[in-house]
């Protein structure tokens, strides 16, 4: 999961990102909202957790910004010996929970799980099958089965496809992507990403006429969506019981 932290204490942002990393999530520290802010646009996050103050703004001030440009972010406030009525004021402007500083890790990393799953917000887990409606994923393998045939995918396809599918409906940033798929590394071309996404959109069927479309997002990254079949037989045309393509 990838997580945003407004943390001005730098000593405190070391301990609370040494946690959430162990827990296996990426975190991505920010001294202050403005930096935040200035980058949200183009990056795509699933959780922010913040200061009750962000070194240069209250966090209810910035959760109201922060919804302008990212709506329906979840927010975790982290408050020192707070009042009761901090807290409700905190809840009101928006946070969707509030954390005692400093953090103890079982409880944060528990309360987090819990918001994501009411958030309907799923991580890509670490287990050799997967399944997204009608595709399993097989990681062993490194093939996807769908509709009677199963596909071969490069290790890279397979992690740019379990992201786009775990993230169905969201947009992902290119950020997002070069972080899982080639492990943060910046000088991958935009071009070679384009390509993946164009191979993985033709190996598993991602058209309309199958239910799904993948959509690039000029200036940030791809969002994967399952809409209505329009044409029920183009999707019902026989096909063989399986075959395999293999990118070399």
């Amino acid at each position: 999961m990838r997580i945003a932290l407004i943390e001005p204490d730098l000593r405190h942002a070391e301990i609370v990102s040494r946690l959430l990393l162990a827990g296996g999530h990426a975190c991505h520290h920010f001294p202050a909202s403005a930096p935040f802010l200035a980058g949200a646009a183009n990056e795509s996050f699933d959780l922010l957790v913040t200061d009750s103050f962000c070194g240069d703004a209250a966090a209810e001030d910035v959760i109201q910004r922060v919804r302008h440009v990212l709506p329906g972010l979840p927010v975790i406030v982290l408050m020192t010996a707070p009042r009761e009525s901090e807290l409700v004021a905190t809840l009101q402007a928006g946070a969707d929970d509030c954390l005692s500083k400093p953090v103890r890790g079982p409880e944060m990393l528990a309360r987090i799980e819990a918001l994501m799953r009411r958030a309907g917000v799923r991580r890509p887990r670490n287990r050799v099958r997967e399944m997204f409606g009608e595709y399993a994923f097989d990681a062993g393998r490194s093939v996807v089965s769908f509709r009677g045939q199963s596909v071969m995918l490069t290790p890279k396809e397979l992690q740019f496809a379990l992201l786009l599918f775990t993230n169905m409906s969201r947009p992902v940033s290119r950020a997002h992507i070069l972080e899982t798929v080639w492990s943060r590394r910046r000088d991958v071309r935009s071009r070679t990403l384009d390509t993946h996404a164009s191979r993985i959109r033709t190996k598993l069927e991602l058209r309309p006429e199958f239910g799904y479309t993948l959509t690039p997002l000029y200036g940030y990254g791809y969002r994967l969506d399952q809409i209505p079949i329009e044409n029920a037989d183009s999707a019902d045309k026989a096909r063989p019981n399986e075959r395999i393509v293999e990118t070399l």
